[in-house]
Order: structure tokens, then C-alpha cells, then sequence
């Protein structure tokens, strides 16, 4: 086949690639190895009529040019939710945050985060010494801002759950963005049942009315100059004659490349990547996610209606459930409900066991007081998100930036969630396409 020649190629058809090659003033080709856009933002449509969106994907828009983009994509069709979301403790449910919603939690617990941040905030009134050095790790991190009581009870074993290592190999600033820090008094009014569930990034969120969110990814597709190549991946990169392989078997000639994939990933199809990059490349680290999609007919128990449900406790086998159809009821048929329940390293011995994985779940999940005992599993579908976390480790930040250095000296830039190595939401893929965009844009016609 033909070499052909592109002045910017764009690997993966997800948030970042479409939003780039959107924004983008000359031409390019955008490859997509799957035979649609949105990458991990795609709606399946399961078992006659449910929509899963692969978990929870909802929109947050806080960026002002990200509103304006989203509603001429979707124009009236983008509906907003307030966020109806809990964190399961001691056969409770208390709304998230956590650190501001301990009321009607047993009183230990209430007195152990009261005090615990307390004493964090003020130790002079303790007779403790305000903490001079900054802290050396993630966890030391969550004990200085919140104490050791939110610490203890929810913020490490949530989020170790979670990403399945120790949070003290975590660097002190991972998820900063993301977690609440609210003021004393709102600490001390959800203590006493005068909750104030707005706090954080999520308080309220968009979602599609029709279509799922693969709505979202799908109007930016048809809205671009140049369609992008469905089925079609890169295989080999040579970073000094700026070429690429297709799987087609042509290759591309480009003077800049954008890539949205997994940064491991990326490195390895480098064909002359010094060793020292192929030695960082493994040293990049994050999490898989395991999850179940679930459709239930009936009439669902206490919990059913939430938005979603945080489990910091170890014996509950999964981190995290939520429901489609609570956000919007027509993912799911009438009189039916849709779910997804997210599993980390805590189930990686039941993987091998996927039946008995099945029977667990189902029954936490009517522990948990999400299904009843009445309601009908008309099906139950496993999947799996690799690179679903990036790992924040104490190596991070040198070995991301060394790698970034090295391709940007070769034209290349690398954002996204997963082409950025970093942890970010829907509207900061949006975001981080079109600053890759404003970066060409300016570089072509200097």
C-alpha cells in the first residue's frame, strides 16, 4: 500500500483525539482501533434495551468553554443531576463526603473523626506541635488535613481498596483535586445531622437524554472536518523519521503526532526508544478494574436508588456499585434496573473463579441492601479497565517527566487520561485535546 503523508496523526478516537482533532486547523488522520469513538467512554447496549456506559460516566462541566462546546454538540439533550451519592458503614448510609456526613454513624466513630480532625487542625489546643515538615506521602497527607479518625474509618481503607496498594507509597498530592477539604464547621454540622452534601467536584453532574453518554463522543465525531479511521491502530513508530505503521499495512508520514493511549503502551511501539525509556516505561504503574454490569427486574430494596455507593469496608468484595437507570431511568426497561460494581485488587484471587465471583457480588450486593431478596438477575457481564488508575508512586513524577521531555523533543505530545499518565475526568480530556491542539495550531504557523 501507499505511504501517505498527514501534518498531524492522532492515536485514539476517545475524549482527547476527538476533541484535538476538532479543534485543529490543518489536516490529520485519526486512527481508532475500535470500530467507534469515545474509547472508554462508550455506551453498550445489553440484553434488549439496557444501556451501560462501562461505570459511571457523568459529566461534570466546570470550564466555561466546555459548557458552551457541550450544549452545541447536544443542544437541549444534556439533563442535570444532583448527585445522590452514600458511603456504606456499619450497615449505614451516610451521604458522601464522608468527613462531613458522620451523623447517625455508631458515636465512636463520630467522636474518633471529630476529634481526629481536631487535632489535626488545631494541636496547639491538645498540646500537640503544629507539623513543620510537609508530608512525605499520601497517607500522611490524609492524616495532616483530616485526622486520624476520617483517616482511619473511611479516607485509607476506601482508597486502598481501591487502588490496591499502600497509601504509604503514594505521593502526598494524589487526588488532591478531587477530595473535599471542608471548613470545621461544615466537619462539625454534618456531625450533627445538619448535612451539606454540595461539597466537591461531583456535586452535581450532565448526563445525555438520549443515546447514553456515547451520545457525547459521537456528535463530536460527526462534527469533525475529517472523519476518524475506525478499525485501524498504529504499530510501530520511528520518532526520528517521523513515520508511523499501520496496521494496514501503509505508513504515515507526519510532522506532529498526538497519542491518547495507555503511555506504556505508546512506548513500546517506539522503535528507536532509548533503553532509559523503555526502563522508565516499566516503571509506570496503575490499577485494573474489574467490573460487572447487571440488570435486575423487580422492585430493588433500601439502596436501589442511589446514584452510586462507596465501601471502604473489607468485607464487602467490591469498592464501589452505582446504578445507571437511578440516573437515568431509560437505561434500563420498565419496571427493570441496571447496575455496575466495581472490583480492584481485592478480587484478584476470585478471578479465576468467575462463577463464585457472580455469587459473592450478589450476595453483598443484598447485604448491602441494594437488591432484595425478590429481585430477578436477567444478566451479569464482567469487563475489565486496564490502566483504570494511574498509581501515584514516590516515582512518578521524575520518571512521567523524563518521558514527556524526550517526546516532546520529538514532536510528540502525549495527553489525555491515559496518554497524559495522570487522573482526570471527561471535561479534562476535552480540555487537555484542545490545549494539544492549541499547541500545534500555533507551532504550524510559526
Amino acid at each position: 500500500m501507499a505511504n501517505i503523508k498527514s501534518p498531524t496523526l492522532l492515536l485514539g478516537a476517545g475524549l482527547t483525539g476527538l476533541s484535538c482533532a476538532y479543534h485543529l486547523k490543518n489536516d490529520y488522520l485519526l486512527v481508532e482501533k475500535e470500530s467507534e469513538p469515545g474509547g472508554i467512554v462508550r455506551t453498550r447496549i445489553r440484553h434488549d434495551g439496557f444501556l451501560c456506559d462501562g461505570t459511571g460516566h457523568w459529566l461534570h462541566l466546570r470550564n466555561d468553554y466546555m459548557k458552551s462546546l457541550a450544549q452545541k454538540l447536544l443542544p437541549g439533550q444534556l439533563v442535570e443531576h444532583e448527585r445522590k451519592a452514600v458511603i456504606h458503614m456499619r450497615n449505614c448510609f451516610t451521604p458522601y463526603p464522608f468527613q462531613a456526613n458522620t451523623y447517625g454513624l455508631p458515636a465512636e466513630i463520630v467522636r474518633d473523626c471529630l476529634l481526629g480532625l481536631l487535632k489535626a487542625r488545631h494541636p496547639e489546643d491538645f498540646g500537640l506541635k503544629q507539623p513543620v515538615d510537609a508530608p512525605a506521602n499520601f497517607r500522611q497527607w490524609i492524616e495532616r488535613y483530616f485526622g486520624d479518625g476520617i483517616a482511619k474509618h473511611f479516607m485509607i481503607p476506601y482508597n486502598e481498596k481501591l487502588l490496591g496498594v499502600n497509601l504509604e507509597n503514594l505521593r502526598p498530592e494524589y487526588a488532591e483535586r478531587f477530595i473535599p477539604r471542608p471548613s470545621l464547621e461544615d466537619v462539625i454540622k454534618g456531625a450533627l445531622g445538619f448535612s451539606r452534601e454540595s461539597l466537591g467536584y461531583n456535586a452535581r453532574f450532565v448526563y445525555p437524554r438520549e443515546g447514553g453518554i456515547s451520545a457525547l463522543p459521537r456528535s463530536l465525531a460527526a462534527n469533525l472536518r475529517i472523519p476518524p479511521s475506525y478499525n485501524l491502530s498504529v504499530t510501530k513508530i520511528d520518532l526520528e523519521s517521523h513515520t508511523a505503521s499501520l496496521s494496514d499495512g501503509r505508513i504515515v508520514r507526519y510532522d506532529h503526532l498526538l497519542n491518547t493511549s495507555p503511555l506504556p503502551r505508546f512506548l513500546s511501539l517506539i522503535s528507536d526508544a532509548a533503553s532509559e525509556m523503555r526502563s522508565l516505561a516499566g516503571q509506570l504503574h496503575a490499577s485494573t478494574v474489574h467490573y460487572f454490569d447487571i440488570g435486575v427486574r423487580g422492585g430493588g430494596d433500601i439502596a436501589s436508588t442511589y446514584h452510586w455507593i462507596y465501601f471502604p469496608e473489607p468485607e464487602f468484595i467490591f469498592y464501589r456499585s452505582g446504578s445507571y437507570s437511578a440516573v437515568h431511568s431509560d437505561a434500563a426497561p420498565a419496571g427493570c434496573r441496571s447496575y455496575y460494581v466495581e472490583m480492584s485488587g481485592g478480587a484478584a484471587d476470585w478471578l479465576g473463579r468467575p462463577e463464585e465471583l457472580k455469587k459473592r457480588v450478589l450476595a453483598d450486593l443484598r447485604k448491602a441492601r441494594v437488591l432484595s431478596a425478590d429481585d430477578e438477575i436477567l444478566f451479569m457481564e464482567l469487563s475489565e479497565i486496564p490502566f483504570a488508575y494511574v498509581i501515584f508512586d514516590q516515582n512518578y513524577e521524575s520518571c512521567r517527566k523524563n518521558i514527556f521531555e524526550f517526546l516532546e523533543n520529538h514532536d510528540v505530545i502525549t495527553a489525555g487520561r491515559w496518554g497524559g499518565w495522570n487522573y482526570g475526568g471527561m471535561e479534562d480530556a476535552l480540555l487537555e485535546g484542545k490545549a494539544a491542539a492549541d499547541r500545534i495550531n500555533a507551532q504550524s504557523i510559526s
